[in-house]
């Protein structure tokens, strides 16, 4: 796809949606928790990288030792966010792939609580796509 002049996007691209979803095949649910409206690749990985923070920093404010369960992580939910947004040259890898068409994600899972409940497997899954702006008839 050719980059529509200025814009910072792709032509037929009317701009970008990124959101945070968590989900749990062992409880049965997914939770949309945020989301996002960028008009460019570097405005919707910029967005991501704060919902990682922000994500990692509350995760880290309820996180028990790691035990049992939890050891199988090669990493804490909240650290392997907070390595994502610290990696300059992914970030633009994102972005290009952003640029070019591509989804782009960066996703992670542990184990957690869910409303009281046994621990149960969480993926936690921050995403961006493109969003195609739809095709103009001409008038009759």
């Amino acid at each position: 796809m050719k980059r529509a002049p200025g814009s910072g996007r792709a032509d037929g691209v009317d701009g970008y949606w990124a959101e945070a979803v968590v989900r749990s095949p062992d409880a049965g649910g997914e939770w949309y928790l945020s989301g996002t409206w960028a008009d460019t690749p570097e405005e919707a990985v910029a967005w991501l990288h704060r919902e990682a923070e922000r994500l990692a920093t509350v995760l880290e404010s309820v996180e028990e030792p790691a035990a049992g369960a939890e050891a199988e992580y090669a990493a804490p939910v909240a650290t392997v966010f907070r390595e994502w947004t610290r990696d300059a040259a992914f970030r633009e890898v994102q972005c290009a792939a952003l640029a070019a068409g591509r989804r782009v994600s960066a996703n992670a899972r542990g184990m957690d609580r869910i409303c009281g409940a046994s621990d149960v497997e969480v993926l936690y899954s921050l995403s961006a796509r493109p969003i195609q702006r739809p095709e103009q008839r001409p008038p009759p």
